[in-house]
């Protein structure tokens, strides 16, 4: 996931990220991390509240752009490891969760 993603999304929104913690109960340091691409791993709860607050898909969130990416230079640049851990309890398990998960994964294969 980038981190620079959320950033020009707040940005364009005009939020801060003490506004933005506000509205989606996220820590203004969890945030940061995830803006300079520190925390790299968020689970899908808090990837659909900011989401939410940016009022965009999911998908929007973790679709790598690969505009920035110089092919030219070999595959080796191109070459990334993805862990994707969705923890779900009985009780959060419905059709709009399982619809999430599979827009999430075809965002996933999508970019293959």
């Amino acid at each position: 996931m980038d981190g620079k993603k959320i950033k020009l999304l707040r940005k364009q929104k005009g939020i801060s990220l003490s506004q933005l913690s506000e509205i989606t109960g996220i820590s203004k340091s969890y945030l940061s991390l995830m803006e300079r691409d520190i925390q790299t791993n968020p689970s899908l709860d808090i990837i659909e509240k900011i989401a939410q607050a940016f009022d965009v898909a999911v998908a929007e969130i973790v679709r790598r752009d690969c505009t920035d990416i110089d092919f030219s230079k070999g595959p080796s640049q191109v070459k990334s490891t993805l862990k994707v851990e969705i923890e779900i309890t009985d009780d959060q398990l419905n059709p709009q969760k399982l619809r999430q998960i599979q827009e999430l994964l075809n965002v996933i294969n999508s970019n293959k």
